[in-house]
């Protein structure tokens, strides 16, 4: 059922997030941080067609795209995400341009228009995008 629901070509929503972060796969320093690491993390651009599934295996980071029409194509079960984060595109835009801040996601967390789940995990990603400031 895996196999069914992610796409063999990146599109979309995961497209955007592959070109900012593919990068990091030649970047010594991340290759260095996550070579005993394994993680994988969905994000979600709630009024898009697609949801970007982010792996990273042995200081290797792949991407791929998951439809998220029917909400069930997201489901942790389904695949094995350890951190969710999903939020329209405009703030996704507002947060990749330093336009707002964690305080400010935190609030719309709270006014649920940011959903988080496994928060601790999620640490591991805010390193990651940390990495690719440098």
């Amino acid at each position: 059922m895996k196999a069914k629901i992610l796409e063999k070509k990146v599109r979309g929503f995961a497209g955007l997030i592959e070109n900012v972060m593919d990068p990091l796969n030649e970047n010594p320093k991340f290759k260095e941080q996550f070579k005993n690491k394994k993680r994988k993390f969905l994000i979600n651009a709630s009024n898009l067609n697609y949801a970007a599934l982010i792996t990273i295996k042995n200081g290797n980071l792949n991407i791929e795209s998951v439809r998220n029409e029917p909400k069930s194509n997201l489901k942790k079960k389904l695949l094995g995400w350890d951190g969710y984060i999903s939020m329209n595109s405009q703030i996704f835009l507002a947060l990749a341009m330093d336009k707002i801040s964690l305080l400010n996601i935190g609030l719309k967390w709270l006014t649920r228009k940011v959903k988080i789940k496994g928060l601790i995990k999620m640490v591991t990603l805010l390193k990651i995008f940390n990495l690719l400031k440098d």
